[in-house]
């Protein structure tokens, strides 16, 4: 590959796009944890309050959405996220992705994260739309949001064009960057427990054993007991670039 891969373990100041609660913790939350640890800044972007995702009936959509956001709020402090930034779409109605990047353009521009990380919203057989059009809208806004000529009201309320360093994508079907997440295992699944809605007694003793098994075979090409992996990518990977799918 022409283009250098740029190292995620050196970021310093972290985006995160996640579809709904849990899942950053889900897919990267021990990646999360050692940047955090060495001192990066965390914001998460939440893309939905998951107001639809509750297991028990009986309970409103604002009852859900109450419970998650707090379950979240505390999931973030175990990871040591600084912020939590929630945009309001609707769970399970997501847009399409020109729409949702409009903020996340607009947020990159106010963070000024040189790392983005999200899902890979180029995962085969992901049925779930929120899951393929809030990731597919990150990497959008990546692209555009260092475009002066896109969104130039931002520039009314002193936000600058901001080209990020690298887009991480967890879950993915063809990752590049594997990371050792030995020290903020613990860590890891504390918060995903931390989503208690999500994950129940029955529910957790079927879920552990799958992300234990994917753990390990990420931390094997980590030289790590458990690790997680992204597609990691510059922007020029992301426009005309054949390549891509092998870098």
């Amino acid at each position: 590959m022409y283009i250098p891969i740029p190292d995620l373990k050196q970021a310093q100041n972290v985006l995160v796009v996640s579809p709904h609660p849990d899942d950053a913790e889900i897919a990267a939350g021990g990646t999360i944890a050692l940047l955090a640890e060495k001192g990066a800044k965390i914001t998460y972007a939440m893309v939905t309050d998951g107001a639809k995702g509750g297991l028990e009936p009986g309970f409103s959509e604002a009852q859900v959405a109450a419970i998650r956001r707090a379950e979240q709020e505390q999931a973030g402090k175990v990871l040591g996220v600084a912020d939590i930034i929630w945009l309001g779409f609707q769970d399970t109605e997501v847009p399409k992705p020109e729409t949702v990047r409009e903020p996340l353009i607009s947020l990159i521009r106010e963070v000024q994260p040189d790392f983005v990380i999200s899902l890979d919203p180029w995962l085969p057989y992901e049925a779930h739309p929120d899951h393929r059009r809030a990731s597919m809208a990150a990497v959008e806004a990546c692209l555009f949001a260092g475009l002066p000529m896109i969104q130039p009201e931002d520039m009314e309320h002193g936000l600058v064009p901001w080209q990020v360093t690298g887009i991480a994508l967890a879950l993915s079907l063809k990752p590049n960057t594997f990371i050792g997440i030995d020290a903020t295992w613990e860590k890891k699944l504390e918060a995903i427990k931390c989503h208690r809605s999500q994950f129940p007694g029955p529910t957790w003793d079927m879920f552990y054993p799958l992300i234990l098994a994917k753990s390990r075979e990420y931390g094997s090409n980590a030289n790590a007991r458990v690790g997680e992996a992204f597609k990691v990518l510059t922007t020029t990977h992301l426009h005309v670039m054949v390549d891509t799918w092998e870098a």
